[in-house]
């Protein structure tokens, strides 16, 4: 009978370790991409509106930026979100916040500086994920092992 408790808190276990484990992964590239996480000044080099085929708009925003001595363009406007194509007017409202030769802030990470954005994503749907799957995961692992340890006394 013993040996069967101690055999019930292996999932338990199991399952801590592999939640911990993600959880922990998960935070610690957050925290090299915030370490990486670089700000440099940035040219608006173009702003334009293209039609397409079937007869809708799309907006670029191509900027020029400098790092590490070298020079890159970049069309990324917000991380994580494609710019809106469609009716003329609603690539004109969107590209209505940008002027070519302004010079505005852009992000980039330094293991990628070919990649800068305009506007960073605020999104801490991230952070939140990681520390609750690092929580559950010290929760399960801690109750697994309490019952491993249980049924082996």
């Amino acid at each position: 009978m013993v040996e069967l408790l101690a055999l019930a808190g292996l999932p338990f276990l199991l399952v801590g370790a592999l939640v911990l484990q993600y959880g922990g992964r998960l935070s610690l590239g957050l925290y090299r991409r915030r370490r990486q996480t670089r700000t440099v000044e940035a040219e608006i080099r173009e702003v334009s509106a293209t039609e397409t085929d079937d007869g809708l708009f799309e907006p670029t925003v191509r900027f020029r930026y400098r790092f590490d001595g070298q020079s890159y363009d970049s069309t990324i406007v917000r991380e994580g979100s494609e710019p809106p194509s469609g009716s003329r007017d609603l690539v004109d409202s969107y590209l209505a916040e940008f002027e070519e030769g302004e010079t505005v802030t852009a992000t980039l990470l330094s293991s990628m500086p070919d990649q800068a954005v305009l506007e960073r994503s605020t999104d801490r749907w991230p952070y939140v994920v990681a520390v609750v799957a690092t929580l559950l995961g010290v929760a399960f692992t801690a109750l697994g092992g309490g019952i491993v340890v249980a049924g082996v006394l």
